[in-house]
């Protein structure tokens, strides 16, 4: 027996809330916002007719973003993971830096 296909994507007049497959199992519900997915697609207003579009021109990007947050977390969300424009524009480092250590010299 296979698993149900995620839900396509809806918008929901707030949000556009997509899922996405885990890696080891399991499914998780993502929500990117009208003013995030402007922003990431290149701004300017656009209809809501035109949500789905935006969406998919900018998909790839988005679900690597909700990827990442979810790399950061110990757990699976508990609703819904908010996909914000800084986590696709700005995105953290891959790895957080290194603290520098402090040496003395022997001499």
């Amino acid at each position: 027996m296979t698993a149900a296909a995620p839900a396509p994507p809806r918008w929901d007049g707030q949000r556009l809330v997509f899922e996405l497959d885990m890696e080891g199992g399991g499914r998780v519900r993502c929500a990117i916002s009208r003013l995030a997915l402007q922003g990431v697609t290149g701004g300017g207003r656009f209809e809501t007719s035109q949500v789905m579009q935006r969406f998919g021109a900018a998909r790839e990007r988005i679900e690597a973003a909700a990827f990442a947050k979810l790399r950061e977390r110990t757990s699976a969300p508990l609703g819904i993971l908010h996909i914000w424009e800084d986590d696709i524009l700005d995105p953290p480092p891959a790895t957080p830096p290194v603290a520098m250590q402090a040496t003395r010299e022997r001499g």
